[in-house]
């Protein structure tokens, strides 16, 4: 069985959801030929080498396949030509089977409950609003304490 990869360039102006359109429409055309879809990902937006249809950037996609009837594969190419979501592309064969891409997942920091987190802050400002009060009684209670004591010490520290 001979594996076949076809890269091709779509107008990186598309929505996400037009662009995953246009990447269902070309696999469901490649279904047509009887091959079997190894791996269809973006692999991302690029500058390109000239302009392309007065577009200086484009998203490569990548379609890999295994087989398919070849006398169909011309009518593939040719649909691929016609389209009009589809900027260039091409087909080359492989020498070996591809592998199966995974995408690699990041890693999303959890946050635990954020409403709890909310109703802390909530919470934490009415106690201090409310303690404010009572803090201010409490330092100045203190701050005559440490001047007593300050009072008492000096002396000590100057014989």
């Amino acid at each position: 069985m001979r594996f076949y990869e076809t890269l091709y360039i779509v107008d990186s102006n598309l929505e996400n959801k037009v662009l995953e359109k246009a990447m269902a429409d070309i696999g469901n055309e490649l279904n047509k030929t009887n091959a079997k879809i190894i791996n269809h990902r973006l692999w991302g937006k690029k500058r390109l080498a000239y302009a392309i249809d007065r577009q200086k950037y484009g998203s490569y996609i990548i379609l890999q396949f295994k087989g398919g009837d070849l006398d169909k594969m011309p009518d593939f190419d040719v649909w691929m030509r016609l389209n009009n979501s589809v900027l260039r592309h091409m087909t080359v064969a492989l020498k070996k089977e591809p592998d199966v891409y995974v995408e690699e997942e990041k890693p999303v920091p959890i946050e635990k409950n954020t409403e709890s987190k909310d109703l802390q802050k909530v919470d934490d400002s009415k106690s201090e609003s409310e303690s404010e009060s009572g803090d201010n009684v409490e330092s100045e209670v203190k701050n005559s304490e440490d001047e007593s004591t300050d009072q008492q010490t000096d002396p000590e520290e100057a014989s």
